[in-house]
């Protein structure tokens, strides 16, 4: 069968996904925004030009300009793939940029499958939920709005629409979860595995190993949307009472992914630093910024126990991987976190902004990291059954036989 993915930041959430499809054999063509030198191979890669400095010209809304200027040019990629005989039987396209917009027009027969992330809402920004967050002017309330005009176009074109986590479905409006088909993309198993053996040379005076008091805190940036202040606030608490704990922390601590921008100079660390102060023994507190694949699995394959906090938004990779690599969880009670662990059988919840209970539940594990053994191989049985590679490829196989036998 003849693919086509489509996002922005290609391979997005599809990085395994792909060369598995590849490897049972499917024609995969993918259109990103930016050139890209490493792609699995068999992938047929093109990229239209693109920079977020683009001025809007018209519109009262900058980003919806630039959604509507990236569907443009999308659909200009596309017809030439179509006027060279490039016909895909299944387009899957994710539609927070827009890049599925003209779609249908290009290629009525193929079927196409929109990937809505989420509904725009306040509370997925933490507004309601977290009380730092503060209230939501009423401009910011609108553009919230207007960011799911294109994931209401995009259901409304396609086929069928993907949601990885039934929480996310369902901050869609009730009338059009019906279009969804619920199905995670999948971690590779045969990578992210326990390793016992595993061992993580932070400095030259310091390695760390499996069974070392590790904690670990994962996010792509250092930020409130994944609970980086209460993280934070827990700290001196789990340093003092356990003095040989190390803390890794990987992500990175400059600029934000989802959060507002902290007024602090050197950002959320900057803020959080200066607040906790001589409280916090930063010479067990590792930044590590953002690492190497292989590296990043190091700190997952030693660590003791990862905290893992989130606004109710998308699911993370760092939670599924952390589980899958056998490491014992401590997360936010709420969603989507509380679909995945269920408390003291794959892993431990907390309320979320509990930055007491994070402290203590943490401790309580590194007191006893053997008694919680049997709680790690849950969590890897949960990755196992749920959410591996194989399975996503199954079901995304199905899903476009039974369109195209549809259509």
């Amino acid at each position: 069968m003849r693919w086509l993915f489509i996002h922005q930041n290609a391979p997005g959430q599809w990085r395994d996904l792909i060369p598995a499809l590849v490897e049972r054999g499917h024609e995969i063509h993918l259109i990103g925004a930016h050139p890209r030198q490493r792609l699995p191979r068999g992938v047929h890669y093109r990229h239209y030009s693109w920079s977020s400095d683009q001025p809007p010209s018209r519109l009262v809304d900058p980003d919806l300009e630039h959604n509507l200027q990236r569907a443009a040019r999308v659909a200009a990629l596309c017809n030439q793939m179509n006027q060279q005989g490039i016909q895909p039987d299944v387009v899957v396209f994710h539609s927070a940029w827009g890049e599925g917009l003209y779609l249908r027009d290009i290629w009525p027969q193929a079927a196409l499958v929109a990937y809505p992330e989420l509904y725009a809402q306040a509370r997925l920004m933490g507004h309601g939920f977290d009380p730092e967050a503060g209230s939501l002017s009423e401009g910011s309330r609108r553009s919230l709005r207007r960011q799911n005009f294109m994931a209401l176009s995009a259901i409304a074109d396609a086929d069928a629409a993907i949601a990885p986590t039934l929480f996310q479905r369902d901050t869609f409006p009730a009338h059009l979860r019906g279009r969804f088909h619920v199905i995670h993309e999948g971690v590779d198993l045969q990578r992210l595995q326990p390793n016992p053996r595993r061992h993580l040379q932070l400095t030259p005076k310091l390695m760390l190993r499996k069974g070392d008091p590790v904690v670990t805190y994962v996010s792509r940036s250092l930020e409130p949307l994944r609970g980086f202040r209460v993280f934070m606030r827990a700290l001196p608490a789990i340093l003092e009472r356990h003095p040989s704990a190390q803390v890794l922390m990987v992500g990175s601590w400059e600029g934000t992914s989802y959060s507002r921008s902290s007024t602090h100079p050197q950002g959320y660390w900057g803020e959080m630093t200066a607040l906790l102060g001589e409280r916090l023994d930063l010479s067990r507190v590792h930044r590590l910024g953002r690492l190497p694949y292989d590296q990043y699995l190091a700190v997952l394959q030693v660590s003791a126990v990862h905290v893992h906090l989130s606004y109710p938004y998308a699911m993370s990779w760092s939670l599924l991987e952390a589980m899958a690599c056998g490491t014992v969880v401590v997360g936010s009670a709420n969603a989507p976190v509380d679909e995945l662990i269920r408390h003291g059988e794959n892993g431990l919840l907390v309320p979320f902004a509990s930055y007491d209970s994070l402290s203590r539940t943490v401790l309580d594990v590194l007191a006893d990291p053997g008694a919680q053994a049997s709680m790690a191989e849950a969590a890897r049985r949960t990755v196992e059954q749920r959410f591996g590679l194989a399975s996503a490829v199954e079901a995304y196989e199905q899903l476009a036989g039974s369109l195209r036998l549809a259509g």
